[in-house]
């Protein structure tokens, strides 16, 4: 019996390990995801888009300006942008940038506020046919909430 407990209490300690130095949830959670999970220094994408595909996740970010009215579609940024990149033809794209599609219509947020995304994760590569926009990866069936 004696031996049963200790090995127990070793996969309890190498589970806690697990999961507090990796972003994935082995639970089913919600996956929290910063920007700099999702890309490298060079701007390339990390692995945890397809490690994540399929998988709810939550991360915090500005709403550019939309591109259109009526679409159910954003792009999440890192930082705040005072103009939409993909309107204007000198405006320059952000490097980092998440493809969000919403479950509604869109209700544009200030783009000083800050925003909590949760949505599904998909490492397809896609075409929006509303919008013409080309991601290698997007959250769907997404939801968000301004940040206090």
């Amino acid at each position: 019996m004696r031996h049963a407990q200790q090995i127990s209490i070793v996969k309890i300690l190498f589970l806690s390990t697990f999961l507090s130095l990796s972003p994935l949830s082995a639970f089913g959670e919600n996956v929290t995801l910063k920007f700099e999970d999702i890309y490298d220094r060079d701007g390339n994408l990390s692995e945890v888009i397809s490690e994540t595909d399929k998988q709810w996740v939550t991360i915090e970010g500005f709403m550019a300006p939309v591109l259109k009215a009526g679409v159910k579609f954003f792009v999440l940024t890192k930082k705040p942008l005072e103009v939409c990149p993909f309107c204007e033809p000198d405006a320059e794209w952000p490097p980092d940038i998440v493809p969000v599609f919403t479950k509604r219509v869109v209700t544009e947020v200030p783009n000083w506020r800050r925003i909590e995304v949760t949505g599904l994760m998909s490492d397809e590569p896609h075409i929006d046919q509303d919008t013409s926009f080309y991601s290698k990866f997007r959250l769907l069936k997404s939801s968000f909430t301004p940040i206090k």
